[in-house]
Parts: structure tokens; sequence; C-alpha cells
């Protein structure tokens, strides 16, 4: 007992406790979570379709129509999900992953059922208003769905209903497994049952000594895998200690260091009889493309379409408020520097489009009434939702500037230009990062030029879904907003 205390103490405090159940294997827990999906699909459907109904006509009418339609979703759903490998143990751990996923299989099916619907002709499928409702609530669901089942998984693993793998970890000589290492393999479902040093002088005399200490070592415990936290730059080491290893039935893995892992997150390509790590390439791929537009244009479309009454009472607030235009409309610079003119509600006395712009400060005599409270919520952004149509801007990118200010800016800041290789958003990583308003002060711009950089060089659907959902928390609470 005192030996196997000081192996791993948690195997005193959890293994050989009675037990009253076997605890689940990660495959039985995915597979309920894998039946869940369906099932929340088809209760969305009927719920939306019963929503839509209540609404337009008053009552709900038969809901065999919108069954129908959800487990064709579902079927089309879970299909898609399996092959990408959402349930698989390398994803479930990463929310972002499958978040990511699983957003673009959805608009995926959505977007295959239209093109079926149109080439058949079909005319049973549910009211459009129904399928659009169903299309953005499915947004939220999934994202929830995912949360939901990563925290199930933890919680499995912490209150040991989900049996863990016993790993043992090979590390380097004097260096001990560090939290966060050993944070990421319990996160993983794995448990350590033992670390094994590597001998100071890596001979063949003192490597063969260690690796027959670790043979001992797997032939008396319940050891499942074998971990290597050694040097990635050290070959010769990684494959004289995999010859070793050869003799044991157990898979044994390579822990990569910050470096490699950072390598490991670039697109790894075909390139003639090897690979390559793409270390740049385009912003966006065509398929990413695609994926981000489809996610402007029915996310814009909607939004148009519910807040449409509420631009109309804006507009005339602010024609009863002061003299001039409703809108203010200004030459920005868009993608690959070609300019457009963006959209904005009017919320000042002057109009400034010329080599000289001054940038709005607090308590700044040239606010409007309304445009103050306008400027406070970001309600003064939303016509950009006709920019992002037109297909000069997107939901989520890099903010525009004025063409004074780029002017200003690119000569001062060298990386400044390659904010424009992706489309301005009227939200950006530096808006919801703190980096909103005016930039007296170069450091200021710099702040959020590296902000805007990092969200071209990691760009995800799931990114732009995180940044609309923190920038409607950021509109209430952002104090640089005047």
């Amino acid at each position: 007992m005192a030996l196997l205390h000081e192996v791993h103490p948690e195997l005193t405090t959890t293994s050989l406790r009675p037990r009253r159940t076997p605890p689940l294997t990660f495959g039985a827990i995915t597979s309920v979570l894998a039946l869940i999906d369906p099932a929340c699909i088809v209760m969305l459907s009927i719920a939306c379709g019963v929503m839509h109904d209540l609404a337009v006509f008053g009552r709900a009418r038969e809901v065999s129509c919108y069954f129908g339609f959800g487990v064709a979703v579902a079927t089309l759903f879970s299909t898609a999900a399996y092959a990408r490998g959402l349930y698989s143990k390398s994803q479930m751990h990463r929310l972002d992953l499958q978040v990511q996923g699983a957003i673009l299989i959805w608009m995926m099916v959505f977007l295959c059922l239209l093109i079926v619907a149109s080439a058949l002709k079909v005319n049973s499928a549910p009211p459009l208003g129904t399928v659009l409702l169903f299309f953005v609530m499915g947004f939220g669901g999934i994202a929830v769905l995912r949360w939901g089942a990563r925290r199930v998984l933890a919680h499995a693993s912490r209150s040991g209903v989900r049996a863990k793998q016993q790993v043992i970890v090979v590390a380097q000589y004097g260096t001990p497994v560090s939290p966060s290492l050993a944070q990421a393999i319990s996160a993983s479902g794995r448990n350590i049952w033992k670390t094994i040093s590597l001998p100071a002088m890596c001979n063949e005399p003192g490597l063969s000594e260690t690796m027959r200490e670790l043979n001992d070592h797997v032939r008396r415990g319940p050891v499942d895998e074998i971990l290597l936290a050694v040097s990635c730059t050290d070959g010769m080491l990684i494959e004289v200690i995999t010859e070793h290893l050869r003799v044991l039935p157990l898979p044994v893995m390579l822990i990569p260091d910050a470096a490699v892992s950072a390598l490991l997150e670039r697109p790894l390509l075909e390139f003639g009889s090897t690979r390559a790590i793409e270390l740049q390439g385009a912003p966006l791929t065509r398929p990413q493309l695609a994926a981000k537009r489809l996610l402007d244009i029915l996310l814009a479309g909607f939004g148009l379409l519910i807040l449409l009454p509420a631009l109309g009472v804006t507009a005339v607030l602010i024609l009863l408020d002061s003299p001039g235009p409703v809108l203010f409309c200004q030459r920005r610079i868009g993608l690959n520097g070609r300019p457009f003119h963006i959209y904005k509600f009017r919320t000042m006395r002057t109009i400034e489009d010329g080599s000289v712009i001054r940038q709005a400060s607090r308590d700044d005599m040239r606010i409007t009434g309304v445009g103050r409270v306008l400027r406070k919520f970001s309600i003064d952004e939303l016509p950009q939702l006709f920019n992002v149509l037109k297909g000069e801007m997107s939901l989520v990118g890099p903010r525009p500037h004025a063409l004074a200010h780029d002017n200003e800016y690119g000569q001062a800041i060298p990386v400044y230009a390659a904010r424009h290789n992706v489309k301005p958003g009227i939200t950006g990583w530096a808006q919801v990062n703190g980096w909103r308003g005016a930039t007296p002060k170069l450091e200021m711009m710099m702040r959020r030029v590296e902000h805007d950089l990092w969200y071209v060089n990691h760009w995800s659907l799931w990114l732009d879904i995180k940044i609309l959902m923190l920038t409607v928390v950021a509109a209430w609470n952002d104090q640089n907003a005047y």
C-alpha cells in the first residue's frame, strides 16, 4: 500500500475504493452524447415550427412536417459529424474544434437541403421563416451542446464515472512533468501512473537500464500508454527509445515541446515525396471564404429583417435631433486596399472625409444628443449590415479606419497594411479585447493592430461566432465608447 501511494497518490483514494459499478469507457460516454445530438435537433425543429406558427398564424399547425424536416437535418448532421471525427477522443476534448466543426457541418447541411429542395421543387418543405429560425437557433444550440458535452466529460473524469487510462511518462533527466502538462494529460482522460526520468548521460548502458525499469513497471501495473516528454530535436534519442519499446504491446506517443506544438498547429501539405509545413499562406482558403461569406449573408440578412423597425425609429430620431442627413458615408480601405464607402448613422453635427480627420473624444461638442446614445451602444454601426450584404465588409474583421488615419498609421507601423488581407468588419478581435474607440497614442494603435493581425492569422468560423457573442456583451459594458 505504501509503495502504491508513492507511485501515485490518486490510486490510493480512487482505484482501491470499493465501486458499485465499473467506470464507463470513453466510447460509452460519447455514444450517449452522439445520440443526444439528433434528438435535440429534431426537438429544435419542432419547437421552431411551433413558435413560427404561433407568431404568424396565432396557432400551431400539424408538427409532422417539422418532425420530418428535423429528422432529415439530424440524419445528415450526425452522419457528417461521425465522418469528420467530432466524436473521437482527439476532438471531444477540444471545444474550439468541436464548435467550429459542428457549425461548418450545420451550414453545409442546410446548403445541401436548399440545393436539393430547389432542384426537386419540393412543395412540402416547412415555411421559409421556420427554416431560417431553425438555422439561426441551431448555432446557439450547437455551441451549448458542445460546451455541455465538454463539461460532462470533465465531470465524468473528476468523479471517477469515466475510466481513465493509466500512462507512464518518460521525461528528460532533471525535468519534472510541468503542471500545465500534467493538467493537459488529466484533461485528455489520462492519469499519470508513473514518471520515469532518463539518465543524465543517455548512453547505451544507462538507457538500457532505464528501459528495463520501465518494462518492469508496465508488467506490474495497469499501464495503457507510454508518453515521451523528451526533446523533439533529439531524433537519435527518440529512435533509440522507440526501438527499446517495440517489445511492449502498448501505444507510445511523443509529446511535442512548445516550439514544435506551434508548428503542428499549422497546415501540413503534400510536397512531392515529403511534406511541408505552411508557415504563411493565404489568410483564408476558398472553402473558408465561402463559409465566412455564407455566415455573413445569413446573419446580416436576418439581422436587417429583425432590426428594420428599429432602424426606422433611429432614422426619425436623428432627423428630429439635428439638421443633416440620416446616414454618414465615408471612404474606407477594404480588402486588398480597395476603397469603399462605409455606412453609419450620423452622430455628429459635422461630416468629415478629408485628408485630416480628428478622432472623436470624450465630451466632444461635435456629437449630437442622439448620437451620443447611438455611439455608446454601437447602434450607429448597424447600417454597415448593408456593406456586409454588398460584400464590401464582413461581420467580423479588422475595423476599417478613415483614409487619413490609414495614411498616418501606415507610415508609422510597418505591418499595418496586413490588416487589409481580409475584409474589414463591423466588429473585431481588437474591439472585444478593449481596443475600441479613439487611439490618441501610437502605442494604442499598435496594440490594436497586433490584435487585428492575430485575428487574420488565426481565423476560424468558431472565432467569428465567439467575437459576435462577445460584442453583444461588450456593447453594454464598454467604457471607451463615446
